[in-house]
């Protein structure tokens, strides 16, 4: 009997690297016989003709379409994609082109048990020299609060079975805002939920915007400190 496995990708503006991505996973996913697979792609108020390309893309790929006028952020996109699987396991990634599909198809040949979460580490991380510096020194306060033991715990990339993910605190996610994977891997930490991490393929962003600006990691910091700690100390 196979696994249906949902591939979650949030969306934002990403006309120009969304074809490629969707035609890279489905040749990979299609070498699996031992898995059927579905994206479910959470489209967050694009502006940039994305949302057409969307309707196009689902006459050909197996594509759970679900869109939004207003953009709601990237927290609220992931979990929406969550509700919105069919899947027994979910794979959630970023929908940039910056990690190479086919270095993960391994990992899902090999799903992970109940109650254990796949994270992924970039390995070289490619990404603006600001946003490795905040990683690294956000990562300290990580540690120290829930001792992961994680080398990347930002990476976008988390692989588990549905009812593993559906686990998680919602309401705390959401207030995590830009930090949603530290939040995530915080509360799978606190919960007790297993995990183990994989070295996966990371690239330069080719096309679009890279995110977050230099000017913007204060504020960016300051809320997930605060988020960091509210899971810390909450009961859930």
């Amino acid at each position: 009997m196979s696994n249906l496995i949902s591939i979650v990708l949030p969306v934002h503006n990403e006309l120009l690297n969304l074809k490629f991505l969707i035609e890279s996973w489905n040749s990979e996913l299609k070498k699996i016989p031992s898995i059927e697979y579905e994206f479910v792609i959470v489209e967050d108020g694009s502006t940039d003709g994305t949302k057409e390309l969307i309707i196009k893309l689902e006459k050909n790929f197996p594509i759970i379409n679900l869109s939004s006028e207003k953009k709601r952020g990237y927290s609220q996109a992931v979990l929406d994609g969550i509700k919105a699987s069919n899947g027994d396991y979910i794979l959630c990634t970023d929908s940039d082109n910056q990690i190479k599909v086919n270095s993960l198809i391994e990992n899902i040949k090999n799903l992970p048990g109940d109650d254990i979460f796949l994270f992924g580490s970039r390995t070289p991380r490619n990404d603006p020299i600001h946003r490795i510096i905040y990683s690294k020194m956000f990562k300290a306060l990580h540690d120290l609060l829930f001792r992961s033991n994680l080398s990347d715990p930002s990476c976008p990339f988390a692989l588990g079975r549905k009812e593993t993910f559906n686990k998680l605190p919602e309401e705390f996610l959401l207030k995590m805002r830009e930090g949603f994977w530290w939040g995530f891997v915080a509360a799978s930490r606190k919960m007790k939920i297993k995990f183990d991490e994989v070295e996966i393929e990371h690239f330069k962003r080719s096309e679009g915007d890279a995110g977050y600006q230099l000017n913007q990691m204060p504020g960016i910091i300051f809320r997930n400190t605060i988020g960091l700690f509210k899971i810390k100390f909450s009961k859930f």
